[in-house]
């Protein structure tokens, strides 16, 4: 039986899933900042914006990603993360960062349809979110 003070949690990304146990925080970025969520939260359902997702496991370890747009649900001391891109900093490159982050500003300054101009904005916010995530220092 799990210790009181964790929930279940699990983070899966588009193309692999990423963390699947007990977990004592969990901290993500919405549009209205950071929201840390323990055991026994309250019910909720948010979207997650571009930026840092922190978990800490049961063992009181952070494992720190950075993830891309996406959606959570914490209910019955459970949370489900769901985001279309989720990376360690091992994982990160950053001169690709730097690369997207250029052509999305190109982009920009073209003439785009509403559409694009949306799916650029994404493709900017992914890059920055990137970058400022490889910049970081690690806990």
């Amino acid at each position: 039986m799990a210790d009181q003070a964790t929930f279940f949690l699990r983070v899966i990304a588009s193309d692999k899933k990423f963390y699947h146990d007990q977990a004592e925080a969990l901290v993500v970025q919405t549009v209205d900042g950071q929201q840390e969520f323990l055991a026994h939260h309250s019910q909720a359902i948010l979207a997650i914006s571009p930026g840092e997702l922190r978990i800490r496991t049961r063992d009181g370890e952070w494992i720190d990603v950075v993830a891309g747009y996406g959606s959570m649900v914490f209910a019955n001391n459970r949370a489900t993360v769901l985001v279309d891109t989720c990376e360690t900093e091992e994982e990160l490159d950053a001169r690709r960062a730097e690369e997207a982050l250029e052509r999305a500003k190109e982009r920009l300054r073209q003439q785009q349809s509403q559409r694009e101009y949306h799916m650029t904005q994404a493709a900017m916010a992914r890059a920055l979110s990137r970058l400022k995530f490889k910049g970081k220092e690690m806990h």
